[in-house]
């Protein structure tokens, strides 16, 4: 708050009075100031009265700068917390020492889904036919190169699929398995492929316990959402392709309704043939999840009628042996002895 301060001399006796009128009072210091102006330059020095205007330097601006400074500080500090929190985790090299646990694919819980019991085989009239899928990379995860297979969010990967959650209207078996993730983590390339072809070895021996344990001869297609698809072309690529019987009973491939960028073989469209299988079926176009299950029904149907007119059917499995003892045979007379 600034003062105003009036300083009086008397000449004669050398005595000096100082007032101070702060700003609350201006009323009286103009009145102060009226008379002094009302003065002669004679009486003006006679009285030796000085006026002047001093600023007065208050308690509270005296606190305001070092205030001012500690804020600073603060903002300073918690800019760099939160620099160092939520920056990007340091980059890490691949190890498969470091990497989640592999899934064991013989027990339920390495799968999304699994059908159980298993349907019958392909001998069956008419032909079944399975269908194979491949989920998408999750996004979030900065914990290693690949993601655990119990991580939270995979739980609800196949549910955000919600036409093949429509158990009323697919009739068809559906295979999802788990695997290891490529994770979200950057670092060097060739650290990612190494994750990358983890991610892969996963998705092979998911199929290969497919082939060996549950596909008894049915048909099959393969397909996912996003980079799920890229997965079920390297299976058709590296298992299906050139594989008997396998080569013959592979329908095609199909891509979810929110489309994928990977390339997908030069297949036929399943919605325009009848006769030429594999097919690729990009449900992608489909208005909504009804027009997804339909097509996806015909396509099987269609399928399903080529295998029973155009391969082998494979022979049904004998059933399991029965004991039978047999007493022993005696002729007439023979007596039995006892012991």
């Amino acid at each position: 708050m600034s003062a105003y301060c009036v300083s009086t001399e008397n000449l004669g006796t050398k005595e000096k009075h100082t007032l101070l009128i702060y700003r609350s009072n201006r009323t009286r210091l103009s009145l102060l100031r009226s008379e002094f102006d009302g003065l002669t330059r004679e009486q003006r020095t006679e009285t030796g009265i000085v006026m002047s205007e001093t600023p007065q330097i208050s308690v509270a601006t005296r606190i305001v700068p070092g205030l001012t400074i500690i804020a600073l500080i603060v903002m300073i500090a918690a800019a760099i917390f939160h620099v160092a929190t939520l920056s990007p985790v340091p980059e890490q090299s691949f190890s498969r020492g470091d990497a989640p646990p592999a899934p064991d694919y013989t027990q339920p819980t390495a799968w999304l889904s699994l059908p159980d019991p298993a349907p019958e085989g392909g001998w069956e009239k008419p032909w079944g036919v399975d269908l194979i899928w491949f989920v998408d990379q999750p996004e979030g995860y900065f914990g290693g190169w690949n993601i655990p297979l119990d991580w939270a969010p995979t739980n609800e990967q196949l549910n955000q699929q919600s036409w093949l959650n429509e158990n009323d209207l697919i009739s068809v078996p559906l295979y999802a398995p788990r695997r290891r993730h490529l994770s979200s983590a950057s670092g060097e390339e060739a650290d990612q492929k190494s994750a990358s072809r983890l991610e892969q070895e996963d998705v092979l021996d998911a199929t290969d316990f497919y082939l060996e344990e549950r596909n008894l001869q049915r048909g099959i297609f393969l397909g996912g959402s996003g980079t799920g698809v890229m997965q079920a072309v390297a299976v058709v690529d590296m298992r299906l392709a050139e594989t008997k019987p396998y080569d013959q009973l592979l329908g095609g491939i199909v891509v979810a309704p929110n489309g994928t960028d990977a390339q997908l073989p030069p297949w036929p469209d399943c919605e325009e043939t009848i006769t030429d299988f594999p097919c690729i079926l990009d449900l992608s176009t489909s208005g909504d999840t009804g027009t997804s299950i339909e097509r996806l029904g015909r396509t099987f149907d269609k399928f399903s009628v080529w295998l029973d007119q155009n391969v082998s059917k494979p022979a049904a499995p004998l059933p399991p042996f029965e004991t039978i003892e047999l007493s022993p045979i005696r002729r007439p007379g023979e007596v039995v002895e006892t012991e």
